[in-house]
């Protein structure tokens, strides 16, 4: 075995720091009142977030239902839309076909316009014949078109036609005919043109506003139901906050109910059980050396592999993790400046601020690859002095 007669004492006055960082005198828990208020004050906050919660399902309710009507004005606008933009094309179809024929009436016109002119000619020179022979007078001669129309509707002169071409004439008295009917169409058409582009810039009017009023209603509904789950998704992260809060809360004014309970264990001398099973390696006090006096002010166990270490009375963690030269540690405050240490151990079954029962297990005993077994080191104090364990633990304590 190796000589462990410096392993733990270099480190006490390491740990007398840790007593002296947290005064081991008897806790002083918050005031039952303070804690309560405290809980009656998250209880109003959750009441509040309850109510707000509520609020915002019933909104997210009512957009729903907006939300149907809105879809249903949104078929009907799409409707509306679909029915606007086959009309539109129809009048594009149409405005297509009459710019087609207002081209082709105009050819039309182009057309009897040039007729005319050629039967004029030839009407011209036949009238110049009947001057010559003395039919007509110089006079009756005409160069315009009026004058043709003119002399054609003058009856004195209606037995001079009938020296003319009669099949020119009809043919010469027709075209003028048709080619007024074609300018009167022509102008119906012009007349109907301007109308359709009218009813088409109006077609996209309405169609421009129908889809922007689409986006609009979508916009809308998407923003609205983000908003309100989103705000939903906030109740509720900090409704769990507070439940937290509120189940910290609860579990602390247990634990300081607990804690006002605990008695300590100055009266409870010879009735504590041990924390471990093992054989004392070192005992508490005094002892001499041949270079200097060494004062330990615990007990030092050498115990199986992860032997199970348990609680010596009802306590709260005040301390629970790892601590240099003891691996783990754990200490208990007993109430009544009664405090409990446990060292040098491997993994903790506890945490700081856990109210613990007596003789649960807080960890089990570590491995020392120094010395090459598994050593436990405890120590109680009483009003901030380390107090012998021997006069507290049930006999046999520990193998000797």
């Amino acid at each position: 075995m190796k000589n462990s007669s410096f392993y733990f004492p270099v480190v006490l006055p390491v740990l007398i720091l840790v007593f002296c960082l947290f005064p081991l005198t008897e806790a002083h828990p918050k005031s039952p009142k303070k804690i309560d208020r405290l809980i009656r004050l998250r209880k109003s906050e959750k009441r509040r977030l309850t109510n707000e919660q509520k609020e915002t399902l019933v909104q997210i309710n009512i957009t729903e239902k907006r939300t149907t009507r809105v879809l249903e004005a949104l078929k009907v606008l799409a409707e509306n839309i679909q029915r606007s933009q086959k009309k539109l094309n129809r009048l594009k179809r149409n405005m297509f076909r009459l710019k087609k024929q207002i081209i082709e009436t105009g050819f039309k016109i182009r057309d009897l316009e040039t007729k005319i002119e050629k039967d004029k000619e030839k009407i011209n020179q036949q009238l110049l014949a009947l001057f010559y022979i003395g039919r007509v007078k110089k006079m009756t001669l005409f160069i315009g078109l009026s004058s043709f129309e003119h002399y054609f509707r003058n009856q004195k002169l209606l037995h001079t036609s009938t020296q003319i071409d009669v099949e020119l004439l009809n043919r010469f008295n027709q075209n003028l005919a048709q080619r007024k009917a074609e300018k009167e169409k022509l102008n119906i058409q012009r007349i109907d043109l301007s109308s359709l582009q009218g009813e088409e810039e109006a077609l996209k009017k309405l169609l421009g506003f129908e889809r922007q009023q689409q986006v609009t209603y979508l916009n809308h509904l998407k923003t609205d139901r983000s908003a309100h789950v989103r705000y939903l998704r906030e109740i509720q992260v900090e409704m769990e906050q507070l439940n937290d809060k509120l189940y910290t809360l609860t579990v602390k004014k247990e634990n300081e109910k607990k804690t006002s309970l605990f008695k300590g264990f100055f009266n409870k001398k010879n009735s504590l059980r041990s924390p471990v099973s093992g054989t004392i390696v070192h005992h508490f006090g005094q002892r001499q050396s041949p270079f200097f006096t060494l004062y330990r002010r615990g007990v030092v166990v050498e115990t199986a592999a992860d032997e199970s270490v348990h609680s010596i009375l009802t306590g709260k963690v005040v301390w629970a993790g790892p601590f240099r030269g003891y691996q783990n540690l754990v200490i208990l405050d007993h109430g009544k400046g009664s405090f409990s240490v446990y060292g040098n151990l491997g993994e903790l079954f506890v945490l700081k601020d856990d109210v613990i029962d007596q003789g649960y297990v807080l960890g089990g005993v570590a491995y020392d690859k120094v010395e090459e077994r598994s050593l436990f080191y405890f120590e109680m104090r009483y009003n901030k002095r380390a107090v012998n364990p021997s006069h507290w633990l049930k006999k046999p304590r520990w193998k000797k």
